[in-house]
């Protein structure tokens, strides 16, 4: 049990501090200790600064050199998620096309980078000279990697600083970035200028396309955009800018800097938009994702874009990121891997005018399909070495697809999702009005955000099995699963060696 003392520091924000002292925290890699010394907050509770470089091999899953203990990372692509006999395919990723993007990386990153190697911890270079995050999303047609932070946000009765400097600039038709604050660990709460999901059940969503800020709430899945217009934002290609969010139930006020010339150091934070919440927002303690987003750089990157040939990804640039409050480690994740079924894909494309090319783009296949039917169940996915240990609540968080129709022409009428853990009897899941009426929005092309919870008596400590399957959902396109994981929730009142394991 914890101590007066010990809570007395949790409820002030200085719970790791008294966890270190006591020589009873064990972080998962360098990068923690090192991390919780600034990202810009005078008393941080999550901050990643990527100083240590990679991650450790150790703690490495679905975001390649990002640290899996501290970050959720998803891939999706919304725009016929399992057409061509592929699910959720993401092409090759490149360095380099764009002249004003930092260097490609580090002296030992060649070439193009396949989807599972496609999120980096970069060296210093001119433009930004202190290590940094490189995530290349080559999701085309509103693709999207979301990076999750999975440490709880808590600004209950406050307002609380989520912090990080990122590369602002932006192109309306080829990629900008976007930072989502949900009820819900939605893997994807994505969200482009087409207005398509899949959306998290309650959020707020910041969105730098172009000079502007835009800001989206979303309550029960619907979507609405609040009246009012930002200032301008000053930004420039390759070169970090440092933001903040300030996050009330009531309000957010979103601020940025200039530029910076070396991403180390900043002008002062100007603020861009306020937006008061016409009602008070229904949470106050979710889930950070960051976002970068792929319009759709192959298809308009010599037209609208002014480059010489087509562009394979949109980079994007971040770094010192972090949020204030309580340290809530009370968690435990667990994932797992992306399919990773190699697949080709071949455009033929003009470039320069006059000059036919064939390019086969080799990529990835990162879903996984599951069957429609009276007891239909795909094949097992597992979530290996899961410890159960003070474990008061389990969730099953994960992107769904489903793109069919009822007997009676309207979409997930009369479907259900069907789940089954470790061999125990399947349950089915009906899909909420919320759920039903985001689906029916014109443009949404069947992707889900969910976090369902599960009996903690249907898991076991050790490897667990799940297979999914759907009721009267089926069309001509599969329906599929990806960026699964397991959530746990811990007794708080238990001291933890790690939030992940």
């Amino acid at each position: 049990m914890l101590s007066p003392e010990l809570l007395a520091a949790r409820s002030s924000g200085r719970f790791v501090g008294a966890f270190l002292w006591l020589g009873l925290f064990a972080a998962p890699s360098a990068q923690t200790a090192m991390a919780t010394a600034g990202c810009n907050l005078p008393d941080p509770a999550f901050c990643e600064t990527f100083e240590s470089g990679p991650a450790p091999l150790s703690d490495r899953g679905r975001g390649n050199e990002l640290s899996r203990s501290r970050f959720s990372s998803t891939r999706y692509a919304p725009s016929l998620s399992t057409g061509d006999g592929v699910t959720f395919w993401v092409w090759e990723a490149e360095f380099g096309l764009i002249p004003e993007e930092p260097p490609p990386c580090r002296a030992d990153v060649t070439g193009l980078l396949m989807p599972t190697r496609d999120t980096l911890v970069c060296d210093p270079s001119p433009p930004i000279q202190s290590h940094y995050l490189m995530t290349a999303v080559g999701s085309q047609n509103y693709g999207s990697n979301a990076y999750r932070i999975r440490q709880p946000f808590d600004f209950e009765g406050r307002t609380g600083v989520i912090a990080f400097e990122t590369d602002l600039a932006s192109n309306f038709l080829l990629g900008y970035t976007s930072i989502v604050v949900s009820d819900d660990p939605a893997p994807t709460p994505s969200w482009d200028i087409n207005g398509r999901g899949p959306n998290p059940r309650n959020g707020v969503i910041v969105v730098f396309i172009g000079s502007p800020v835009e800001v989206h709430e979303v309550h029960d899945y619907a979507m609405t955009t609040p009246a009012g217009s930002s200032s301008e934002v000053p930004r420039q290609r390759g070169h970090l800018c440092r933001v903040e969010l300030r996050l009330s139930q009531q309000q957010i006020e979103v601020l940025t800097s200039d530029p910076s010339t070396d991403g180390v150091t900043f002008g002062p934070l100007v603020s861009r938009r306020v937006v008061v919440f016409d009602t008070p927002l229904p949470f106050s303690r979710g889930y950070v994702s960051l976002l970068a987003h792929n319009h759709a750089t192959w298809k308009y990157g010599i037209t609208f874009g002014g480059l010489p040939r087509p562009l394979r990804s949109w980079n994007t640039y971040w770094d010192n990121i972090g949020f204030d409050g309580p340290v809530l480690a009370n968690t435990r994740e667990y994932e797992v891997p992306v399919a990773g079924v190699p697949a080709t894909f071949t455009t033929i494309d003009e470039f320069p005018p006059g000059t036919i090319n064939t390019i086969e783009h080799p990529g990835l296949s990162l879903g996984y399909v599951i069957p429609d039917g009276v007891g239909a169940l795909g094949a097992p996915l597992v979530f290996r070495d899961v410890s159960l240990a003070n474990a008061i609540r389990a969730r099953l968080v994960f992107n769904g697809y489903y793109q069919g129709y009822d007997i009676d022409g309207i979409r997930l009428g009369t479907g259900r999702l069907r789940y089954q853990l470790n061999g125990y009897p399947a349950h089915e899941r009906g899909f909420t009005p919320g759920e039903v009426a985001m689906l029916d929005e014109p443009g949404q092309t069947g992707g889900y955000n969910h976090a369902i919870e599960v009996p903690l008596s249907e898991l076991v400590n050790g490897d667990n099995t799940v297979r999914f399957g759907t009721l009267h959902i089926s069309s001509g396109y599969p329906n599929a699963v990806t960026n699964l994981d397991l959530l746990l929730d811990l007794d708080p009142t238990v001291i933890f060696a790690s939030g992940f394991d």
